[in-house]
């Protein structure tokens, strides 16, 4: 999934997510989309799905008629959609008065929904980045929490609200101050991602690697043994070259020194001796090979590719990566993950105690006239046996506690557990708009590919800042 169907807002929560809630545990667009495999539209984009065998059915939901519509952020031909499918047609089962019609639009949604719900027409849940969201849709959200309170479905007596990790669920409340809306909750998270670095097992196996690496030093020893085995340590392409600046930064200083840095008006942040320290540790990587020799020309998804393949050990990348590469990767692929090394010589604000991640989300229209029977559907979608499936059929990790995390993601449980604060995408690297895109990233790659040493990249990056924003 591209990057930007993943973004989101600044924030800085401070949620310790434990093994206690993850032990046995079951998407990152926004793949965020959370965890994605596919930016095509449906082609086909409407459809009224038909009522199957019911499972889990809440018995108060049999009184329930009207019609309900629902649109999704995937296309009709990802497995999220079967996903969905099978839990539209559970509701159906236990609420057969209840008419359904689940439009896939795929990510054209998110430049559909706005005009759409400005227009009147009937959609009583919509998913969403929700950041996004809720900065964008905010006179059209609807607030959940006495909703939340409801049973959930499957879980064991818990409510909506506790039946999904905690981290998320008050994530998506920390959104609402940022959007300028009353605090609560106004979207219910699910196929959560991270940022993490994903790895080939079986390479770092043939190198001798026994365990992740933790600290700086660590990932440049694996990044040796790596090469002195004839296997290329790293690879990325466009679409995520600012992840890496992001991750080293960010692990140092913590993103809100990051964030500072780009939006930095005198240029003088960019002389600071971690920004030499990152770019002579850049330097260090391209000089001894680390990095491979295609990341100048890769085009996403080559790097992706690439690493699936097997050319590359490791890929910084979201959760929804093993499944948007699982046709190229195989089967039998030895799937993964780890958080960015912590950066010596730092300010104690970064480190593992800060992860990039997030989740989409379901929301519904404030002025939907069927708001009981739309929530029922959204109980059905977070259910547990949904969760399950979009954990077996999507390889995404599921958003409700107590479900099985897919083979491939289950080391993403670790930088989980690790994590107290949330990061933005990037680490705020990308926080500087067009300086961001049009210099940061750009001189960055100048560097990775030997063009410009590291003197010259802490002199051009000041020089530039002060350029850029002087003209403002």
């Amino acid at each position: 999934m591209n990057k930007k169907t993943k973004s989101f807002g600044s924030l800085l929560l401070a949620v310790m997510l434990t093994l206690s809630v993850l032990a046995g545990c079951s998407k990152s667009n926004n793949a965020e989309p959370s965890a994605a495999s596919s930016t095509s539209p449906s082609a086909s984009p409407s459809e009224t799905v038909a009522a199957n065998a019911s499972e889990g059915a809440s018995a108060e939901a049999s009184g329930l008629e009207g019609k309900v519509v629902f649109w999704s952020m995937w296309s009709n031909t990802e497995p999220q959609a079967k996903v969905i499918d099978e839990a539209v047609a559970d509701f159906k089962s236990a609420n057969p008065k209840v008419e359904v019609e689940v439009k896939y639009n795929g990510r054209d949604i998110n430049k559909l929904i706005k005009p759409a719900l400005e227009s009147g027409e009937q959609i009583d849940i919509f998913e969403q980045d929700p950041g996004a969201a809720l900065a964008n849709l905010k006179d059209h959200v609807l607030k959940l929490d006495e909703l939340l309170d409801q049973q959930s479905i499957g879980t064991d007596g818990k409510s909506v609200k506790d039946s999904i990790i905690p981290s998320l669920i008050e994530w998506v409340k920390s959104l609402s101050a940022q959007a300028g809306l009353e605090e609560g909750y106004y979207a219910i998270p699910q196929q959560p991602y991270a940022v993490l670095f994903f790895y080939n097992k079986a390479l770092f196996n043939k190198a001798g690697i026994t365990g992740v690496p933790t600290s700086w030093e660590e990932f440049l020893a694996a990044c040796e043994k790596l090469k002195q085995a004839g296997i290329e340590p790293i690879t990325f392409d466009d679409a995520y070259r600012s992840l890496f600046i992001g991750g080293y930064l960010g692990s140092a200083m913590g993103s809100d020194w990051t964030d500072s840095l780009v939006k930095d008006k005198t240029g003088d942040m960019w002389k600071d001796p971690m920004v030499l320290q990152f770019a002579n540790d850049i330097q260090n990587l391209k000089q001894k090979d680390y990095f491979s020799k295609k990341i100048a020309g890769n085009k996403y998804p080559a790097g992706q590719q690439y690493l699936a393949l097997g050319n590359a050990a490791m890929y910084l990348n979201g959760t929804w990566l093993p499944n948007e590469i699982a046709e190229t990767a195989g089967p039998d692929f030895q799937w993964g993950s780890f958080q960015f090394p912590t950066v010596p010589n730092g300010n104690d604000k970064g480190g593992q105690q800060g992860l990039t991640f997030g989740a989409q989300g379901l929301l519904m229209n404030k002025n939907s006239k069927n708001i009981p029977a739309a929530f029922e559907l959204v109980k059905f979608l977070v259910s547990k046996k949904a969760q399950e499936g979009m954990a077996t059929q999507a390889v995404a990790i599921p958003a409700t506690v107590d479900t099985k995390w897919p083979a491939p993601l289950e080391e993403a449980a670790v930088a989980f557990n690790n994590a107290k604060l949330n990061m933005p995408w990037g680490a705020g690297i990308e926080n500087g708009a067009d300086f961001s895109s049009g210099t940061v990233i750009p001189v960055f790659m100048e560097l990775a590919t030997g063009k410009i040493n590291a003197e010259q990249y802490v002199a051009k990056m000041a020089a530039a800042a002060k350029k850029f924003y002087s003209g403002k």
